[in-house]
Parts: C-alpha cells; sequence; structure tokens
C-alpha cells in the first residue's frame, strides 16, 4: 500500500506514470479508504487476519488466491480527465488477454446495490466489474490527488476458504493447474503489454527509482503499519 501510494505521488510531482502487478504472501485483508473497519463479531471466518487500509476508495478485498495491480497516471495524461473511463481502458484489454486463453470475461453492464452494503468488495455490483459465468472476478476503485490518479483492482483466480461464496477465475478442474504454474507470471505481463498499448504509453520495466523507495519506507512506517491508520473510523 505505502508503495502505491509512493507511485501516485511520482504521477502527481514527476508526471510518471506506472503500473504494478503483486500478490500476498498470505490471506489479507485491504480495507477501502472511507470505509468502517467492521468488528470481528460480523464474519468469524476472518478473525485473525491481517487487515491494511488501501488508499483507493470501495469494499473491503480478501486478497489471497488472486493478482492484484495498481495503476497511477498523471494529470497530464488525457484519461485522467475522465476517471470512469480509466476503469474501461484498464478492463477491457484484461478481457481481450483472458479470451486468448478461452476464459470468456465480460463487463457486468448493470450496476447494483443492497439494502445493506456488504463489506467485501465482490459482493458488490457496478456495471465496470468483470465478471465470468455470471461471477463477479475484477473490481477497481480509485483516488484521485492533485489530478493524478491511483487505480486498484483485484483478479480473483480461485475461491478462498474465508470467503467460499465468491468462485474464482481458474476454480474450474482443467484450470486449477495453471494457478500453480508460470501462467500468473506470464498473464500479468501480457496484461501489461496490452494495457500499455490502450493507454498508447511504452512499457518499460523497472525498478522502483530511489526516491519512491525512500517515500515508500517512510509512508510504510508513519502511516501503513500503524493501527490509528488501518482501524480509523470513516
Amino acid at each position: 500500500m505505502a508503495v502505491d501510494e509512493a507511485l501516485l505521488e511520482s504521477a502527481a510531482e514527476n508526471e510518471l506514470c506506472s503500473l504494478r502487478w503483486y500478490r500476498w504472501d498470505q490471506p489479507t485483508i485491504s480495507l477501502g479508504y472511507f470505509q468502517k473497519n467492521e468488528t470481528e463479531e460480523q464474519n468469524q471466518t476472518w478473525k485473525g487476519l491481517p487487515r491494511v487500509r488501501r488508499l483507493s476508495g470501495g469494499g473491503a478485498i480478501l486478497h489471497h488466491h488472486e493478482l492484484t495491480y495498481s495503476f497511477a497516471i498523471p494529470a497530464s495524461h488525457p484519461l485522467s480527465q475522465f476517471p470512469p473511463d480509466l476503469y474501461l481502458t484498464i478492463h477491457q484489454p484484461v478481457i481481450d488477454i483472458l479470451a486468448t486463453h478461452d476464459l470468456q470475461v465480460a463487463f457486468r453492464g448493470v450496476s447494483f446495490k443492497a439494502e445493506s452494503e456488504p463489506f467485501l468488495c465482490f459482493g458488490r455490483g457496478d456495471e465496470r466489474d468483470l465478471v465470468y459465468q455470471g461471477n463477479k472476478i475484477l473490481g477497481s476503485a480509485q483516488r484521485r490527488r492533485r489530478g493524478a490518479i491511483v487505480q486498484h483492482g483485484s483478479l480473483l483466480l480461485l475461491t478462498s476458504e474465508y470467503a467460499p461464496h465468491f468462485p474464482g477465475l481458474l476454480n474450474q478442474y482443467e484450470q486449477i493447474s495453471l494457478y500453480q504454474s508460470q501462467f500468473l507470471s506470464r498473464l500479468a505481463e501480457e496484461f501489461s503489454q496490452a494495457i500499455a498499448q490502450a493507454i498508447q504509453l511504452p512499457l518499460e520495466s523497472q525498478k522502483l527509482t530511489d526516491e519512491e523507495f525512500e517515500q515508500a519506507r517512510q509512508l510504510e512506517k508513519e502511516k501503513y503499519s500503524r493501527e490509528s491508520w488501518t482501524s480509523r473510523k470513516t
């Protein structure tokens, strides 16, 4: 989370565009920026899982068998003027690449709201969500800062035992082996190439700059690792 905020700052200050794919080393709940940290009584299944708070909005995400991405874009890029279009611009290449692997994913097309908004993001429905066989497998949320935007998203790959009611993209028996292989690394690379083409910017693979690394480390220490940040009431 600290790295993603550092990349948003790079977009705002240095007009740098970045795309990052990553996975989590243990099941973790990330809370949306504006979301209340619900009590454990809400679902005992999640008791004891670590929690962090994202900079972007939306519902909580259970990061387990999934791929997370963050995309930061400066105010100078035309797409920053139309934030809703950014969801479509990032999600469409994901649809296209998955189709080449015989995974037919589509936009939901309609939004829905329950009387009581579900705690987890994958229980919510937005027209720009991606669905597979009627189930949500990718949702995204944004945060704007000085005209720059960071967009977070999660691609659900397999059902987690902590949220058994959300089917994953690779749940079918013949596809589970893909999760264990180099498929995910190749998939992230293919997504990156397609997204770079969609936003009309060249793709360059590189590490964090020294400035970004130092800023992320400071943010981790002073913000994201503090209980006051994760558990704050909004």
